[in-house]
């Protein structure tokens, strides 16, 4: 089975809940109060996404974390490559230095395309996409 990380998934969610308002910053713990997500989870995924340029984050009182781009250029293959590494469905897929049998394999080329077809999925996606269609809909009318 494949399957993304419940890190992935959390850090998906915290950017989709940080979308809603991308103007201000928001706090830790609020954050975690509305994902649902654990404290020092959110933490910890809001450090990394900072640390890649998804978020920015300032200290003190007014503090917190928002976006640091546009949801709609940020696409969910790039929240989840922050979380996982490199996006490979195979070893095989990331190249021969990653395989001891990729020169010998025979099945190396089917793998790179459907990984290819995977990643170009994920990018499709955008952090604007993820937004609950009632809040895209008030946002048209605004």
């Amino acid at each position: 089975m494949i399957r993304i990380s419940k890190l992935s998934d959390y850090a998906l969610m915290i950017m989709a809940f940080l979308s809603k308002d991308s103007e201000h910053f928001a706090q830790t713990g609020d954050i975690a109060l509305n994902t649902h997500i654990a404290k020092p989870t959110t933490a910890k995924l809001l450090k990394k996404l900072a640390r890649n340029g998804l978020l920015e984050s300032h200290r003190g009182t007014t503090g917190g974390y928002r976006l640091a781009r546009d949801p709609a250029k940020i696409s969910a293959a790039n929240i989840i490559e922050i979380i996982e590494g490199p996006l490979a469905i195979m070893d095989c897929t990331l190249g021969a230095e990653h395989c001891v049998m990729y020169d010998s394999c025979s099945i190396n080329a089917p793998w790179t395309k459907i990984n290819k077809v995977i990643i170009d999925s994920l990018e499709m996606i955008k952090l604007s996409d993820m937004l609950p269609i009632k809040m895209k809909h008030e946002e048209v009318h605004d």
